[in-house]
């Protein structure tokens, strides 16, 4: 029977067909070759959407103005734009990255880090960076870099007659340094009180300058903090107040960790032999599960240690917890993990066309009476952002018209969404797409002529929001006609593998252009070098972007890639709802800036209560909202919202962005939204009446059983679930 109902399920399984196998095969063989082909046992990551460079017919092919920096070395494109480490290779590559929990700058002659202290205020908290220690690299002419994955980047020194290597991976406690004839040096701008060795001794370093070979010491600073430092072999060092070195060239790794006490350092003895170089990264979908799995690629033997973020603990499936290692960040806790296989697991939602709930029809006329003067709207905009947001408020008004019922109006918008979209498809627009020779990736004509036009599309800024609504647009027209997207499905994919490209096969794009696979959530920032790293505004715009790709794998039949849309699509929600919501029982940042309840900007170091274009609240807030569609369900989920609300339910400016608090108190109070909507005369470009009116009519209605509230349709799944832990 669990069989039976388990493929069932599977709209592309046949039902007569499942229930031959039943007859054939009892019990747990009969599930087997059920969950084979639902695809639980699959071999991992997707097959390309496109393997051949993009026809020149509709995306010409440019050279791009900024030329491939030296410091990616002899790395080959398709190259990353988005990526955590992209500040190593932007510029002189000396700005800050994040590892979590060390920030790391990169500088010709050293490498430099801190465990960052934190300035904490209503506006912004900050991971605040000072060169706390620096591993000194004489003679070096700067780094490049000398491979990558999904949760690492590696970078080398070349010295004169020696090599350093930096294996840079994300959640790792050690700044690790693989050194090849040389002699360790690494210099702070603190004080040292007391070296310990690994047999106890304590120097002073000002009276005892030179300590016993070691392979391990113990470094008490000034500032409070504690470092502990291992060699692979006892090695004579020499100490002062500001410097540790090593009287002879080594050859080896030195693994250099913050403590929070001495004794935290016999729990780092377990882990001392072992340090992770780089990851493999596996992924499987099935009908309603996702499985994500980290294998991390280990130099030396024994038990390895990492780190978690918060997200990864809700996720996690049985973890062994170290819980004597922890660490503070801009994203909270990290906790120790024991183990080289990381496996998560994550439940997908089902989102398709229409909202889950029907539309109330009391409220029908009001809506078909916006609708009769909304529809004929036509875009004006021609840069890629704002086309697509306007294009994508009229791909949904067509959706609406569908759901109601409206077919000549749902024609009529279909063959306006034609008309505009068709010129972006042949390369005919102003403003054409073209393809990137040198980094791989389609960009905007006049992005490329000025890198802060378009929003720097030309500089591969945010495309998953400018692609997203432009693809979505595509699939809504699809959904009625076909034969549209299928004459076009050439220069369509090429949208699709400009963002959200699953596999290195296809040698003209990176992989999964924005997306972060250790914090699970975008990027945004492009070539654009930051002092606080990389950043994400907009996450509701991330979440329309990998929506999109499920629909368009709907219109196109294509299991992998809506499997692929739908675990992108649920990534991006935890971590939205992780880091930038903020309700009173969230353990991320400090109540001073909690008490805003959302984040702006998301920062590799930093989370700022703003936005890139204001700091009104409901640019704030708004923002990671807009534009409304089924995704939103379980992103804006209630309890937030009840608290959320209260912060911006007297914002009334700009006049233009109301509507969409409107829209978010529908969550909470779907007719007193119904009552702030009707006489509303200005709506954002993004939005109509007919959206908001629409959002509002389909929010589930309250009900009060045993005193106890409820609502008459399911909420989405609880984010926060974790599986329980083992400890260590």
């Amino acid at each position: 029977f669990v069989g039976r109902v388990l493929c069932v399920q599977d709209t592309g399984i046949n039902a007569e067909y499942m229930g031959f196998i039943m007859g054939l095969y009892k019990g747990s063989i009969a599930i087997l070759l059920c969950l084979l082909l639902q695809g639980y046992f699959v071999k991992s990551r997707f097959e390309p959407f496109g393997e051949e460079a993009p026809d020149q017919k509709y995306r010409k092919h440019v050279n791009h103005p900024k030329p491939v920096s030296v410091l990616w070395g002899s790395t080959k494109k398709p190259y990353p734009t988005n990526t955590w480490w992209q500040n190593l290779v932007l510029n002189n590559g000396d700005q800050t990255v994040n590892t979590f929990p060390y920030i790391l700058k990169a500088k010709v002659d050293s490498m430099c880090f801190t465990l960052p202290n934190f300035i904490e205020t209503k506006d912004y908290v900050l991971s605040n960076y000072i060169d706390e220690w620096c591993i000194s690299l004489p003679q070096s002419t700067g780094h490049k870099i000398v491979g990558y994955d999904e949760l690492s980047a590696t970078l080398r020194y070349q010295l004169q007659d020696s090599v350093a290597t930096f294996p840079l991976v994300q959640g790792s406690p050690w700044v690790v340094t693989q050194y090849q004839n040389v002699k360790p040096e690494i210099r702070t701008i603190n004080a040292l009180l007391v070296v310990i060795d690994e047999d106890g001794k304590r120097y002073n370093p000002s009276e005892s300058p030179v300590i016993a070979p070691s392979s391990k010491i113990i470094l008490v600073m000034n500032n409070d903090h504690k470092w502990l430092i291992y060699f692979d072999t006892k090695i004579p060092l020499r100490v002062t107040l500001q410097m540790v070195s090593g009287t002879t060239t080594y050859t080896g790794a030195m693994k250099i960790a913050a403590l929070d006490k001495e004794e935290t350092a016999t729990v780092f003895d377990q882990y001392r032999n072992a340090f992770a170089i780089g990851a493999n990264l596996d992924y499987s979908v099935a009908e309603e599960v996702a499985r994500i799995r980290y294998e991390w690629i280990v130099s030396g033997k024994g038990p390895l240690l990492m780190l978690a973020m918060p997200h990864h603990m809700d996720a996690f499936d049985n973890p062994t917890v170290v819980e004597s290692i922890k660490y503070r960040t801009i994203r909270g806790t990290l906790t120790g993990i024991s183990g080289k296989v990381w496996e998560f697991q994550e439940f997908l939602q089902r989102y398709l066309w229409d909202s889950p709930k029907p539309i109330d029809p009391e409220k029908l006329p009001e809506i078909q009476k916006a609708l009769e003067q909304d529809y004929k709207y036509l875009p004006v905009e021609k840069d890629p952002y704002f086309f697509g947001i306007q294009i994508g408020k009229l791909a949904k008004m067509a959706l609406i018209a569908d759901q109601i019922g409206d077919v000549e109006k749902a024609k009529y918008i279909r063959s306006n969404l034609i008309k505009e979209m068709e010129p972006w498809l042949l390369g005919t627009n102003k403003d054409k797409l073209v393809y990137d020779t040198t980094y791989g990736g389609i960009v905007s004509t006049d992005g490329l002529q000025q890198e802060s036009a378009d929003f720097g599309n030309g500089y591969y800024n945010d495309h998953h929001y400018h692609y997203g609504y432009h693809l979505f647009t595509l699939a809504v027209i699809g959904r009625q006609i076909p034969e549209f997207v299928e004459k076009y499905k050439e220069p369509i994919l090429t949208y699709l593998r400009d963002y959200a490209n699953p596999s290195k096969e296809d040698k003209y794009f990176p992989i999964t252009r924005h997306k972060d696979w250790f914090g699970w959530h975008s990027y945004a920032s492009g070539l654009f070098e930051f002092a606080d790293g990389r950043n994400q505004e907009s996450t509701s715009e991330a979440i329309l972007g990998y929506y999109a790709i499920v629909l368009l794998g709907t219109v196109y039949k294509h299991v992998e890639m809506i499997k692929y849309g739908r675990l992108l699509l649920a990534m991006e929600i935890r971590a939205t709802r992780k880091y930038w919501h903020m309700p009173k029982d969230s353990k991320i940042y400090p109540e001073v800036f909690k008490q805003n309840r959302m984040v702006g900007i998301l920062w590799s170091n930093k989370v700022d209560y703003a936005t890139w274009f204001g700091k009104y609240d409901l640019f704030i807030h708004c923002i990671q909202m807009l534009p409304f569609l089924p995704p939103t369900e379980s992103s804006l989920d209630r309890p937030f919202i009840q608290e959320e609300y209260e912060v911006i339910k007297n914002k009334n400016e700009p006049v233009d962005w109301i509507p969409f608090r409107v829209a978010a108190h529908a969550i909470i109070d779907k007719d007193a939204a119904w009552t702030e909507a009707i006489p509303l005369k200005e709506f954002h470009t993004g939005t109509s009446r007919t959206i908001i009116l629409h959002w509002i009519a389909t929010r589930p209605q309250s009900v009060i059983i045993n005193s106890c509230l409820l609502y008459t349709s399911p909420s989405p799944r609880d984010l926060s679930t974790s599986r329980m832990p083992s400890s260590a």
